[in-house]
């Protein structure tokens, strides 16, 4: 859910790594893969990974801590953990009502640098979406995955990141500032049917037409952001 610059989102957090201390496959055991629970985690190796540049990110513990760790025969490790985290968006608000709004999310290891964890997306389909994102305010259009390197200053990081598109659903705001506005308009068109005599009446639908267009302006506005620039609703109402 986007809002106030940021997405709110409870995802699944697939990891896979190799730990060769942990193969077990040359005693030929009687059970295939083992499963556990977080407990494990204290105790062996962890790639660490955490998403860089969330405001908050918690693993949902109802009415356990929603952690799935399983162990194969050949060393290999799935690691799974339901998350509710918090990431920033871009905003553009140029086009408003007709805009759309950027989310990301940027994993990496936090410990590890590329010399120690090759951090990839899995293959094909690296994102799941077990369902279609509808939301009052907003429908999401697009989302795509990036892999790419990242210096800092204790070497290089690989980092794999997100990127969810929003478009804003504007039909609130047809009803609710473009009809208005029209219709306002079109009473203040009235005085010119009038005789030049009316002037009290010509005068008093003038004074309410643009009292009536600064009141609509302002409910509008209130809601949405404070911004330096133009916004196209902003042109539309002066205009």
């Amino acid at each position: 859910m986007p809002s106030n610059k940021a997405i709110i989102i409870d995802l699944y957090i697939n990891e896979f790594w190799q730990d060769a201390m942990l193969t077990y496959d040359y005693m030929r055991p009687c059970k295939g893969n083992l499963s556990f629970d977080y407990k494990l985690q204290s105790i062996i190796w962890l790639p660490n990974l955490c998403f860089i540049n969330s405001k908050s990110a918690q693993i949902h513990s109802s009415p356990f801590r929603n952690v799935f760790l399983m162990v194969f025969p050949n060393g290999t490790l799935w690691s799974c953990l339901r998350i509710k985290s918090t990431g920033p968006c871009t905003l553009d608000l140029h086009n408003f009502p007709m805009d759309s709004i950027h989310c990301y999310l940027t994993l990496t290891s936090y410990n590890y640098n590329h010399n120690e964890v090759n951090t990839i997306w899995s293959q094909p389909s690296p994102v799941l979406l077990f369902k279609d994102i509808e939301l009052p305010d907003f429908t999401m259009v697009n989302f795509s995955v990036l892999s790419y390197p990242k210096v800092y200053a204790a070497g290089e990081w690989d980092e794999l990141s997100v990127s969810f598109t929003f478009k804003r659903r504007y039909g609130w705001y047809i009803f609710q500032g473009y009809i208005p506005q029209y219709t306002t308009v079109f009473i203040s068109w009235i005085p010119f049917y009038l005789g030049p005599k009316a002037i009290p009446a010509r005068t008093m639908i003038g004074v309410n037409a643009v009292l009536a267009l600064s009141f609509q302006f302002g409910n509008i506005g209130k809601n949405l952001p404070r911004v330096s620039y133009i916004k196209a609703i902003d042109l539309f109402i002066l205009t």
